[in-house]
């Protein structure tokens, strides 16, 4: 019944904006159609002045305004969504862990609002064909490891979202994207669901005004075992400053909790060896940790072209070290019909021994288990560090850093951001690159690579355990015919060593189903193609023309009664004319 309704809403949605698209807004220079014959002709003022010219400065900004926020949409996103409702199911082939499934997925995704709001739900069904380990013997069977704890049913639910990161309210509830806090000094593009056998359905809402704002942040609505959140103030916006210095200084306090980190591996006594939960996480001790941080940010220059806002924070373990970061974000729109928009981030960091900047990044969700290698035990098993372990309690050395961010994108068409990190102590470097095209109504591609811990290009081309990968594409081949393809190399617990690996897999599947209404890029170009309103008449130019004053010293004149017109003073004809037929 709900999603009987939820469709409803959603084919009136598409059917009112669809009546809003009668005729197409009608330029200045257009030609003016004939008068049909039986309509009454306009009433012409002739008295009335013409409206004051403005200048270019006064005239209504462009509709569509500076393009902000992050230009790929896709970046730490595990697949791709559709731009459109959808209704269908899709039948497919999926390889991982050595063993090929048959991939049912029912699936619906429902706009609102002008596409604002986007829901997106599915069951997927993952049913075994043939493995490398046990061939056919388990052929037939349904994947028991996606749904045997109630943690598994979050994969239902896809996504949940309003709004765009940067826009003043912001919601994204689901499993499609990752997450970055403030200026990311913190948490910067984490992944709650990097690992493929546990989903995580987390929830960030983000508002500001022009006083005050503030992100909110969980990583797993069943569990809010990390939460991380900023509130920032306008100081000087309360009295209405001109000067653009005082009207965007920003000062914000951020905080960000594991609720239990892992802060050693348990390893059995007797034998070495770790074990896994029955949630199938590495047993671990967990204990809270905590990181707080402070910042201030200063617009110096906004144009109609260019924001350029330089900030600083300062942040902190609970328990370990901090850091100083002092960084820059500038934003850089070119051209009109499209925009090419830029954003490029450049920092520049002081970082303490036991402290790590965006210590919550794409890889949290591993590196809290086994962030690095400490040699072996007596049985000759390995002994792996936590995230806690390695950075608070051993140390990284005191270092400066350097992060750099580049991102070239035109709205709703193409996207691409490259990502350097580096520190002054260490030859080991961090990379990320991503590109999507989302444009075209028949094909949707998007790809992102990460690459950590790599000294050399012969390192950074390896596909070892440092790589994650995740691509995907959509093509329509019919009005109610797609394939999707899938390509993805991350980590999942491998139960025989009690350990993360990383993994490879792919899926391509048929899709049968129909997507009808309008995507957000639609709704957005159709109201910046909008006439600008009615100028509404004043008081000044509504009714007749005021009676010019009486010269001084002489009477008004008196109004005329008007005589009715009548045979006896009919305007007479001029000579040659004939004259006037009676009326009947």
């Amino acid at each position: 019944m709900i999603l009987a309704l939820a469709l409803v809403l959603a084919q009136v949605d598409a059917g009112a904006a669809a009546d809003e698209l009668v005729a197409p807004p009608v330029t200045s220079d257009a030609p003016v159609a004939d008068v049909d014959a039986g309509t009454p002709a306009p009433v012409v003022l002739e008295d009335v002045p013409p409206p004051p010219m403005m200048t270019a400065a006064e005239a209504p900004a462009p509709a569509a305004g500076f393009v902000k926020g992050e230009l790929s949409v896709y970046l730490g996103s595990d697949r791709l969504s559709v731009k459109r409702n959808r209704v269908g199911v899709s039948i497919g082939g999926d390889y991982f862990l050595n063993v090929l499934y048959t991939l049912v997925e029912p699936q619906v995704d429902l706009r609102f609002f002008d596409s604002k709001l986007g829901i997106g739900i599915g069951v997927p069904l993952r049913i075994e064909i043939f493995s490398f380990q046990n061939l056919f013997r388990r052929a037939g069977t349904i994947r028991k490891e996606d749904y045997d704890t109630f943690h598994d049913f979050g994969r239902i639910l896809k996504y949940v979202n309003y709004g765009k990161k940067e826009d003043n309210f912001y919601v994204n509830i689901g499993q499609r994207y990752a997450t970055s806090i403030g200026h990311g000094t913190i948490m910067r593009r984490y992944a709650p669901n990097i690992d493929v056998d546990y989903p995580r359905v987390s929830a960030e809402v983000d508002y500001y005004n022009d006083y005050a704002g503030f992100e909110a942040f969980t990583n797993d609505v069943l569990e809010w075992s990390v939460i991380s959140a900023i509130a920032f103030v306008k100081p000087f916006s309360f009295f209405k400053p001109q000067n653009l210095l005082l009207k965007t200084l920003s000062v914000g306090v951020t905080g960000a909790l594991d609720r239990n980190a892992p802060s050693s591996i348990i390893y059995d006594p007797n034998t070495g060896a770790r074990s896994v939960t029955s949630d199938n996480r590495i047993a671990a001790n967990t204990a809270p940790l905590g990181l707080v941080g402070v910042d201030a940010e200063v617009k110096v220059l906004k144009t109609e072209n260019v924001d350029i806002k330089p900030y600083v924070d300062y942040s902190m373990i609970v328990g370990g070290g901090g850091g100083f970061t002092a960084g820059a974000l500038g934003r850089f729109n070119f051209g009109r019909d499209p925009v090419n928009a830029f954003r490029v981030v450049v920092e520049a960091r002081y970082l303490d021994s036991r402290y790590q900047p965006s210590y919550f990044d794409t890889f949290y969700e591993i590196d809290r288990y086994q962030a690095r290698i400490n040699g072996t035990n007596r049985f000759g098993i390995y002994n792996y560090l936590t995230k806690r372990e390695s950075i608070v309690q051993q140390g990284l050395g005191t270092r400066g850093g350097l992060y750099a961010e580049l991102s070239w994108g035109i709205p709703n068409v193409i996207g691409l951001t490259v990502a350097f990190e580096a520190v002054t102590n260490s030859d080991l470097k961090n990379f990320v690159a991503h590109f999507e095209l989302p444009w075209l109504n028949f094909l949707q591609i998007f790809g992102s690579f990460y690459k950590r811990g790599f000294k050399n290009v012969e390192e950074f081309a390896k596909a070892d355990e440092n790589s994650v990968l995740f691509a995907g594409l959509r093509l329509r081949t019919l009005p109610f015919l797609f394939i999707n393809g899938r390509v993805y190399k991350t980590f999942r617990v491998n139960n025989d060593a009690q350990r993360y690996d990383n993994q490879f897999g792919f899926s391509i599947d048929v899709e049968l189903g129909f997507e009808f209404g309008r995507s957000r890029a639609e709704a957005e170009e159709l109201q910046k193609n909008e006439p600008p309103p009615p100028v509404e008449p004043t008081p000044a130019t509504e009714g007749p023309p005021p009676t010019p004053a009486a010269e001084p010293g002489t009477e008004p004149a008196a109004q005329q009664p008007v005589e009715p017109i009548s045979p006896d003073n009919q305007p007479q004809p001029a000579p040659g004319q004939p004259s006037p037929s009676p009326s009947n």
